[in-house]
């Protein structure tokens, strides 16, 4: 029996994928791929980030984009995505807004099944009814910048910190000879 097979399925996928170098946590990290196999979840085996290994085929590699995370080479890739809070966020010159709290939307990632947790953005407006601040008051955690609700003419600027928007792949095992589309990011 082989280590690892050229199906994306998980149980082709790499019998001893030692995960210890992500950062999981103790008894939560497995040497068997197949735990791994298609994982997006945040949390599921380490904190704040999700670890999943997938099955990559050559035109997958040639077209994957930096949101997905670009894989060196076709084959068995361990992909992880990180998340991080909102450090600050500001509104263009002369906007109109709003006493109000932001709503933000998305920011879970690609493929990701959520483990967000929701940031507390308020904003202050002046008797004319333009915006002289915005304050994060909870910076919550995501794994890509979320999206602010649109208020009169007012643009605002999220920035990130942490591992926000960023995707880590590693090749595993590169092999040109993956078949299948089992995986929900690639």
């Amino acid at each position: 029996m082989s280590l690892w097979g050229n199906l994306d399925a998980a149980n082709n996928a790499p019998k001893q994928a030692a995960m210890t170098g992500y950062g999981g946590t103790t008894g939560s990290v497995s040497s068997n791929g197949q735990t791994y196999y298609a994982n997006t979840q945040i949390n599921a085996t380490v904190q704040n980030a999700s670890l999943g290994i997938f099955g990559v085929d050559t035109d997958e590699q040639t077209n994957a984009t930096a949101a997905q995370g670009v894989p060196q080479h076709a084959g068995w890739t361990a992909r992880k995505v990180g998340m991080g809070p909102i450090v600050s966020v500001t509104a263009n010159s002369g906007a109109v807004g709003a006493n109000a709290t932001l709503t933000l939307t998305g920011g879970n990632g690609i493929g990701a099944t959520t483990g967000n947790t929701s940031a507390t953005v308020v904003v202050s407006v002046n008797a004319a009814g333009y915006i002289t601040s915005v304050a994060v008051t909870n910076p919550g955690l995501y794994a890509n910048t979320p999206v602010a609700n649109t208020m009169s003419n007012a643009v605002f600027t999220i920035v990130m910190g942490g591992r926000a928007n960023r995707v880590q792949t590693e090749t595993l095992v590169a092999m040109g000879s993956m078949t299948g589309d089992g995986g929900s990011v690639y």
